[in-house]
């Protein structure tokens, strides 16, 4: 356990797979932050906020914990997941500022609020995010509720949130390229939509297996261990 920091530096695959990642997680952002500036308003500020908040610190918290991001192959867990929290607090407070200025540029132009699919998704998203947010206080704290309640369960249930909500944030920045805002082509449209849709394949990968590891110890027998 002491020499996790200590392991050897990653191999040309791992390399490979954490540079892929991030391209396809950074290109997207890019292009919207480009079509968002080429035609400025006060909006404008509500798809900037949205996508570097979900598009770059959300989902680095993500690729973070799992030790998979390349810039994070030194840390033990435990920096891992204080840099992990410190991104995700970052991110809300940034999707925050996005969700106000969507609020108020609603009221400004007199139109009704979340009345559409996208709006909708958004916001439940949002709300399921602050829980799971809100729940990983628990998870890190584990000794608060320990021995009334198994840390494991609160982690796998901390870690299938995580993967939930953060299915749903992507699925919600992609939504939001069909809609009246989009101002790039079908071809740029179709090309974010991959690019978010395997980023987040290869972001999810090592939690899942990972909630599938934890969940055969909830699941399985009990440990004869001390």
């Amino acid at each position: 356990m002491g020499n996790e920091g200590n392991k050897g530096p990653p191999g040309i695959i791992t390399l490979t797979f954490s540079i892929l990642t991030h391209f396809l997680l950074v290109a997207p952002v890019i292009y919207i932050l480009v079509l968002s500036f080429e035609d400025y308003s006060f909006f404008s500020w509500h798809p900037i906020c949205m996508t570097v908040g979900v598009g770059l610190l959300v989902t680095e918290a993500v690729f973070n914990i799992s030790g998979e991001a390349y810039i994070a192959w030194k840390l033990p867990r435990r920096n891992r997941v204080t840099i992990h929290w410190i991104l995700h607090t970052m991110g809300l407070i940034i999707i925050g500022i996005g969700l106000i200025i969507i609020v108020v540029n609603k009221i400004n132009h007199n139109k009704d609020h979340f009345a559409t699919t996208h709006a909708q998704l958004g916001l439940t998203t949002i709300v399921l995010t602050v829980l799971v947010a809100a729940f990983g206080v628990l998870a890190n704290n584990t000794v608060w509720i320990y021995p009334r309640v198994r840390p494991v369960l609160i982690k796998v249930a901390h870690a299938c949130g995580g993967i939930g909500v953060t299915i749903l944030l992507l699925a919600t920045l992609i939504n939001g390229t069909y809609t009246p805002w989009w101002s790039g082509t079908t071809v740029g449209r179709d090309l974010i939509f991959a690019s978010w849709f395997f980023a987040g394949l290869l972001i999810l990968v090592k939690p899942i297996l990972g909630v599938v590891s934890r969940c055969k110890v909830v699941f399985g027998p009990p440990s004869s261990d001390s």
